[in-house]
């Protein structure tokens, strides 16, 4: 890596780039934009009429509990769980939902236009925090925008399952987990989730100001650290786990350089120290004071997101991070090793030890990971692999001109898998289907609840239906969300059973009675679940229909 400069007094005004510079970065955000719209794009562009289109690309099952958020955090702080049929205290606060659904409240805008509010904010936000801290590492321009441009495209070798899966027929990749997962892939999760890419920008921004602050003594900074990670941690507190065990590391390598000094713990400490409220918060919510969301956190493995044994994390994580592990070149001596070198060691290492700590969100913590990543492979292809190649080719003239296209060559490699994700995306779009797309008369449906139900109404319908009657309908789903719905296992079977028609008329009143529910939904993701007809039923009234969805009160 490239020779440290002499430490410089930090100010905001430092933070500004040259003006190529930030024409460069700005280029990139909207390159990024339009890509990674273009699945929405199709979504909106193609919708049939008689279809309604989410706006969500990727994973309806989360997102849909992030509108439940932002419809409740409108004229509320604190709210409830409200993909569960249950009632239960309001005690829940998460910024990164709060925020723009307090600005769709007070806006007037519709959840679906706020959800590409966010996105359209997050991918610049990531984009810009990614450059800058590049710029920490880097002095030299081609390094420095090799590797932003590496930590936005690296998407690891999952492509190999896809030509596997094509090549056999199979009906979907062996080793899904090897390629659609979202965190330590940029692009994919700007295409997926803004509040994963918000997440991304905070996470690589609180750890650019907390580098900052130390390596130019300027305990202000420090400070700013810790209130960016406040923030970040009061939305996605599974990344305070990376930064304070990055730090934490960090430190000790310091120490054990230099010895210990009071000043530099206290410039690593305060991080940990300003973002500590809000992980005592999420202790507090989870803590046996409230079992409702202990019963919901204990469910987060019905989601099935872990982490890959590390053969297939290889494959994850690619050939950057093979290209990082094959020129990393130790740490000792640590006397001889700049700041920046120890810090992106600190966190290259760190990573794939927390992702195997036994959590039920360890995969989360490859939030951010590219980026060190992204870093030491940089410096190992311009340092060791080219110089390599440059001694051992025969044809001077040929040699420059291939090793001047392999940095390139090497951004289109990593990239397949990505070119695959969002061509992937577009092409489900194409399908026009649940859940990303409702039928228009669910969506009327729904319209009528939020009109004409009580907020405390319960309603029973089919899961990818569910998904959606909190956000857009205001009243509680019997089953919405693999965690956030009480008894998720159990409820499950009850609605297939009951749409199926494996219940008695007596067994499906004692079962709507039993659970409160209120309101029954009956459309075309309702009827492929079995031959249950409610319009034969003797204690069902049927309060709203149109050509494909009614729905039914339980008296």
């Amino acid at each position: 890596m490239d020779v440290a400069r002499p430490a410089r007094k930090f100010s905001l005004s430092r933070l500004a780039l040259a003006s190529s510079e930030a024409r460069f970065v700005a280029v990139v955000s909207v390159i990024l934009l339009v890509l990674t719209s273009l699945p929405t794009l199709y979504g909106y562009l193609s919708t049939p009429q008689d279809r309604w289109f989410s706006g969500v690309v990727y994973n309806v099952h989360d997102t849909s509990q992030y509108l439940s958020w932002m419809r409740e955090s409108g004229t509320a702080v604190f709210i409830e769980n409200r993909l569960t049929s249950e009632p239960n205290e309001a005690i829940y606060l998460n910024l990164h939902w709060w925020i723009p659904g307090r600005v769709a409240h007070v806006l007037g805008l519709s959840l679906p236009q706020i959800y590409q509010v966010f996105r359209f904010a997050s991918v610049p936000l990531a984009t810009a925090a990614i450059y800058v801290l590049c710029t920490a590492f880097f002095d030299d321009k081609p390094k420095r925008r090799f590797a932003f441009l590496l930590a936005i495209l690296t998407s690891g070798l999952g492509w190999v399952w896809v030509v596997q899966k094509y090549a056999t027929g199979a009906p979907d990749v062996l080793f899904p987990h090897d390629v659609y997962t979202t965190p330590g892939n940029t692009f994919w999760v700007m295409v997926a989730s803004p509040h994963l890419t918000l997440a991304l920008a905070l996470t690589v921004f609180v750890l650019f100001l907390s580098f900052r602050g130390y390596q130019n003594q300027r305990f202000s900074v420090s400070v700013m650290a810790g209130l960016a990670a406040l923030f970040l941690g009061w939305g996605h507190i599974y990344d305070l786990v990376t930064i304070w065990a990055v730090l934490a590391i960090f430190g000790l390598l310091l120490t054990l350089r230099d010895g210990f000094r009071w000043r530099t713990f206290f410039r690593l400490f305060v991080v940990v120290l300003l973002s500590a409220p809000s992980a005592l918060y999420w202790a507090w919510v989870s803590s046996d004071a409230h079992p409702m969301w202990q019963e919901a956190l204990a469910q987060y493995d019905n989601l099935g997101a872990f982490t890959p044994d590390p053969a297939h994390l290889v494959i994850l994580l690619g050939l950057t991070f093979l290209i990082a592990l094959l020129t990393f070149d130790g740490l000792v001596p640590l006397k001889g090793r700049s700041d920046r070198d120890l810090f992106v060691k600190s966190w290259f290492i760190v990573v794939p030890l927390l992702v195997y700590l036994p959590l039920h969100f360890e995969i989360m913590l490859l939030t951010g990971y590219q980026l060190p990543m992204a870093i030491l492979a940089t410096a190992g292809i311009f340092d060791h692999v080219l110089p390599w190649l440059r001694e051992r080719w025969p044809s001077k003239a040929t040699s420059e001109r291939l090793l001047r296209a392999l940095p390139a060559l090497f951004l289109a490699v990593v990239s397949l898998t990505n070119l695959y994700l969002l061509g992937w995306r577009v092409l489900d779009m194409k399908r026009h289907g649940y859940p990303f797309y409702l039928h228009a008369d669910d969506r009327a449906a729904l319209g009528w609840l939020e009109e004409n139900a009580h907020p405390e109404d319960v309603v029973l319908s089919a899961f990818e239906t569910g998904h959606y009657i909190p956000g857009l309908s205001g009243t509680r789903p019997f089953l919405a969300n693999a965690v956030m719905t009480l008894s998720f296992n159990q409820k499950l079977a009850l609605v297939q059973r009951f749409y199926g028609g494996d219940m008695t008329p007596e067994e499906q009143q004692s079962f709507l009675h039993g659970y409160g529910i209120d309101f029954l939904l009956w459309g075309p993701a309702e009827r492929v679940l079995g031959p249950f007809n409610p319009d034969e039923s003797e204690f069902l009234i049927q309060t709203f229909t149109t050509d494909e969805v009614s729905i039914y009160r339980v008296p």
